[in-house]
């Protein structure tokens, strides 16, 4: 008998604090098949993972692999059993080179030794294969995010997993190197693998995926064939209603200028450095910084938070972002706990902290069971809501956004750049780093995209198409001088 590679029937997960994150899920995965796991921020999608991976246990229903039924109590048996997991956020050893991070705990040796060479050959073959760039000799700490969730998924191939649990990996990687790792994807499933996917991007299910599942407050609403399904109608599958087209923001005069830079630089000998930027930022504009992961975003981003006044949405929420083992009330005050009405004469008002925070997780549609509660056993997009609305809850002159809705649903992502949107019509000033295209073309006055730590092209965002970026990001082409100054020229749309 011809048995699906998994199959999940009925399977339920209750906390000891009575939240129910799954309730009665049916889920069935051939082999060779990608299925996309979709829904909102707390839906169960993270969940559900664990229980698959050993990390949880079901409180009812069943697992089964092949037709038997399993039950995992430690990952270590579910990779036994032929399951591998990249997480949402990388788990690598920093100090360590990418081939000792992939063979780690599974090490080819020699005379007792770990054979380094042996572990570079098995990596760059796997590498090789699944068209998956890595070079097996670079520091992981030194990667970018895309490359080290690279990394990740050849961890989990070379220890044999033929069916791979994929946590929003787009969601670190820009947008010509999510169409490789599609292109790697549809490779391994051409060779039998079976790929959950869990992922907030419609995008991703109608180009990668054969089928979907769409989880709600931790049941099953919808599912089906990813070629007979739109994304308007997965949109609003997702969050229960049908959503708005996004309103991109009205052109006007730039303002004074809040942000200045000039001539930043900050050699590393890579392309993540800075090579001379210069920038302005108005008030009442939002200034895009596009780029390929890796490109100098995250230097420049750091460089601009060190003026007086410029406040900061870090690109790595869990290591930067927030503290996870503090509660949620904790890091929600965590950057104007000095002041009223947090603070009374030097003291802490529990009772006003509790109320803020509560409002906070209300007003940003935060999946938590209270303000008390660990932020770091929330989900990464409702990490991130956190994150962003403690930002905006400072009222900013200068902020700048790195990736702010990354890892957050489609629903959670339009109210958060709406956020983005308020405070620039109030005046702020914004940089807005983003691997997404989208929401780049969406939100900027102006773009600047980045290459190599410098810029390569600056673009009046009215009008804007992803198509003219595109040479730009990739270095084929370049616009001489360039700098995103207000009085810099633009990219003639029509000459490029």
């Amino acid at each position: 008998m011809n048995f699906p590679r998994l199959d999940m029937r009925g399977v339920a997960k209750r906390y000891a604090n009575g939240l129910l994150a799954n309730d009665g899920i049916d889920l069935c995965l051939a082999r060779g098949e990608i299925h996309a796991l979709i829904g909102e921020n707390g839906a169960g999608k993270s969940t559900l993972i664990k229980m698959l991976y050993g990390l949880e246990q079901p409180s009812a229903g069943e697992i089964l692999l092949d037709g038997r039924q399993v039950r995992f109590d430690t990952p270590a048996a579910a990779i036994r059993a032929g399951i591998g997991l990249v997480p949402q956020h990388v788990q690598l050893v920093p100090s360590f080179s990418v081939a000792r991070n992939v063979v780690l705990g599974a090490e080819p040796r020699r005379w007792g030794w770990l054979d380094h060479r042996a572990a570079a050959r098995a990596v760059d073959a796997l590498a090789r294969r699944y068209g998956l760039e890595a070079d097996p000799a670079a520091l992981a700490g030194m990667l970018p995010l895309g490359a080290q969730q690279r990394v990740e998924i050849l961890k989990a191939l070379y220890r044999g997993a033929d069916l791979l649990l994929l946590d929003e990996p787009g969601a670190v990687l820009a947008p010509d190197e999510t169409a490789a790792l599609f292109e790697a994807l549809r490779a391994l499933a051409d060779d039998g693998m079976s790929v959950l996917l869990i992922t907030h991007k419609i995008a991703d299910v109608l180009e990668v995926a054969d089928r979907y599942t769409v989880l709600r407050a931790g049941r099953v609403v919808a599912s089906g064939s990813s070629s007979e399904a739109d994304a308007a109608g997965l949109a609003a599958r997702i969050v229960g209603r049908p959503l708005a087209p996004p309103v991109r923001p009205v052109a006007r005069a730039p303002g004074e200028v809040r942000l200045r830079a000039r001539g930043l630089v900050h050699a590393t000998g890579a392309a993540e450095c800075l090579a001379g930027v210069d920038l302005d930022v108005a008030a009442g504009e939002i200034l895009g910084i596009a780029g390929v992961e890796g490109n100098g975003q995250a230097l420049l981003a750091r460089a601009l938070a060190r003026e007086p006044d410029v406040v900061l949405v870090t690109e790595d929420r869990l290591h930067d972002g927030v503290a996870p083992a503090l509660s949620i009330a904790e890091n929600a005050i965590a950057t104007r706990y000095r002041e009223a009405p947090l603070s009374r004469r030097g003291w802490l008002d529990l009772a006003a902290i509790d109320a803020a925070t509560r409002a906070m997780i209300s007003d940003y549609g935060v999946a938590a069971a209270g303000p008390q509660q660990p932020i770091g056993a929330l989900s990464g997009g409702n990490m991130q809501k956190i994150v962003l609305a403690r930002a905006l809850a400072a009222q900013p002159g200068v902020l700048v956004a790195c990736q702010p809705t990354r890892g957050v649903d489609i629903g959670a992502a339009r109210f958060l750049r709406q956020r983005l949107l308020a405070l620039r019509d109030a005046g702020a000033a914004i940089v807005l780093v983003s691997g997404d295209l989208d929401e780049i073309l969406e939100l900027s006055d102006r773009v600047a995209v980045m290459f190599r730590g410098a810029i390569a092209g600056h673009f009046r965002g009215e009008g804007l198409q992803a198509r003219l970026l595109s040479g730009y990001m990739t270095g084929a082409r370049r616009q001489p001088q360039a700098s995103a100054r207000l009085d810099a020229p633009f990219v003639d749309g029509e000459a490029a």
